[in-house]
């Protein structure tokens, strides 16, 4: 649902204060990406609290509607202020562009100081606060003098190979995060190993950084039953196939599991990904069910179909799809990463392998430990509530809230809500 509404705002006399939030990001809520990011737009928007307005400013993906104007549109139940400033679709993002001028961020780039002085008016009649996810926009807000919150949600090393032209211009991302640190009001991290290594690096602005855990949405991941059969056995991973992730480990194992397991294995991809560009993907190819792109109750009705979930990555922030996987009751067998031991403990919830110098050997120990959550699971001993149990602290009432509350606690202390509420004009 949409309709248009002028760029200038009007009093709306008599109404109580409201407080106002900004996002910028180069994405469409109302298109068909996925990940992490994309899920935290999209719950920004679905959770706001009831005193507080959101306008966006983002890209329109479908191309209906009119760049640099105010368009209120209704998502899962809730009203926001949407103004694209940049046409892009779906597929062209799918597409590894080999320029930064070519990219979507580099193209949100130029259409964000094409559009600068209607961004500008909008953010500042409102009174706004700013949520950013990429510090590569914080000079946005700082332009405009404006406080703004700036969120971390992952990081590369420099062994690891990105699918991303920040591998290549790893000097941009590194300058903007010495910016937006030294300049936010707030800087958050998506775990607590990230958190130390940002205080480490700018030690006078440790006492405003801080870590936000990512979340699920437990309104559309619920606990499910698991299948009444284990034949096939269901193995699901969501997500892009990025090389960081290790899809050819993730190949490996799932091969071993057909090995082992004749005729009683499935593999399921939820994600938009090519996975044939990776040799190790023909061997598994006839016992893999490709979904392509699911939304969120798309993807929560798939899990409630697995037995298990896997992820394979050498890096990750939080990964969500291991969080919603467990809100669903599915174990996952997982190769370590630190923050992945606050929800996945042996045997209950799934298995954490430890990495070797081999990957034939950690395909071996994955599929192991599959063979192990199958057996457990045909023993009655995994109960998926349990295993649903392990992300309670993970939801956006425990996680996201924190957000909205330091947006509440900036614009108080600053006084930005003491005006009388502003509203859009509706067509």
């Amino acid at each position: 649902m949409t309709s248009t509404a002028s760029p200038a705002h009007i009093a709306a006399g008599g109404r109580d204060s409201r407080y106002q939030i900004c996002l910028l990001h180069p994405f469409d809520p109302r298109g068909r990406k996925v990940g992490g990011l994309e899920t935290y737009l999209r719950d920004f928007i679905t959770f706001h609290p009831v005193d507080t307005d959101i306008l966006f400013i983002g890209v329109d993906s479908i191309g209906d509607l009119e760049l640099g104007a105010i368009h209120r549109l209704t998502f899962r139940g809730r009203n926001f202020d949407f103004m694209p400033i940049l046409h892009y679709s779906d597929e062209q993002a799918r597409e590894a562009s080999k320029t930064i001028r070519g990219s979507l961020t580099g193209q949100f780039f130029g259409a964000v100081v094409r559009h600068l002085r209607l961004i500008a008016r909008e953010i500042r009649s409102r009174q706004c606060s700013v949520d950013l996810r990429r510090v590569e926009f914080s000079w946005l807000p700082s332009l405009l003098r404006v406080p703004f919150v700036q969120m971390l949600h992952g990081e590369g090393v420099p062994k690891l190979k990105m699918d991303s032209l920040l591998k290549k211009y790893a000097f941009v991302h590194h300058t903007g995060e010495r910016f937006a640190v030294s300049r936010c009001e707030k800087f958050l991290c998506v775990n607590p190993h990230i958190t130390d290594r940002i205080r480490a690096t700018y030690p006078e602005y440790r006492d405003k950084i801080d870590t936000l855990w990512t979340w699920v949405n437990t309104n559309i991941f619920e606990v499910q039953p698991f299948p009444e059969r284990t034949k096939p056995f269901r193995v699901a991973f969501a997500g892009r196939l990025d090389e960081f992730k290790v899809p050819p480990l993730m190949f490996k194992t799932m091969a071993r599991l057909k090995a082992k397991l004749p005729g009683q294995v499935e593999f399921h991809y939820i994600g938009t990904s090519d996975p044939e560009r990776f040799g190790e993907f023909a061997e598994i190819a006839d016992i893999t069910v490709r979904h392509g792109f699911k939304d969120a109750h798309g993807m929560a009705a798939t899990f409630a179909d697995m037995h298990a979930g896997i992820l394979t990555s050498e890096f990750e922030g939080m990964p969500r799809c291991v969080l919603e996987t467990l809100a669903v009751g599915r174990p996952v067998v997982a190769m370590h990463l630190p923050q992945l031991e606050a929800v996945i403990h042996d045997s209950q919830s799934g298995f954490l392998v430890q990495r070797s110098e081999s990957m034939d050997e950690d395909a071996d120990q994955l599929a192991s430990r599959l063979l192990d959550t199958r057996e457990l699971i045909n023993a009655g001993a995994i109960d998926p509530a349990e295993v649903a149990s392990s992300i309670n602290d993970f939801t956006p009432n425990t996680q996201l809230a924190r957000v909205f509350k330091l947006h509440k606690e900036i614009q108080n202390a600053r006084g930005m809500t003491n005006l009388t509420a502003i509203q859009s004009a509706s067509a």
